[in-house]
């Protein structure tokens, strides 16, 4: 349960912190995270990931995200159009 509450808590904070994120994609089952192209290992399927879209002009810079995520036990990786955040692998 800590890691949920871990996850949970991270992506409360973010949200304070950046109010122009809107998640996309939280937990998934197995065969949805299949049908996206989503790793086997994905945690999605834990539901301890989630992806991010921006509203206009309000995407932080990336390494500044990073850092906010990382005082939570988050990471981010950047795609093209979204954020992907997940709970750090020292908490999995």
């Amino acid at each position: 349960m800590r890691r949920y509450s871990t996850f949970n808590w991270g992506m409360f904070y973010l949200r304070q912190q950046f109010p122009g994120a809107s998640v996309t994609s939280w937990g998934r089952s197995a065969a949805h995270n299949k049908a996206v192209g989503g790793r086997d290992d994905s945690q999605h399927l834990g539901w301890t990931a989630c992806d991010v879209v921006w509203d206009d002009r309000t995407r932080p810079p990336l390494e500044v995200l990073q850092h906010e995520a990382t005082k939570v036990g988050l990471e981010v990786d950047r795609e093209a159009d979204h954020d992907h955040i997940e709970i750090a692998r020292a908490y999995v």
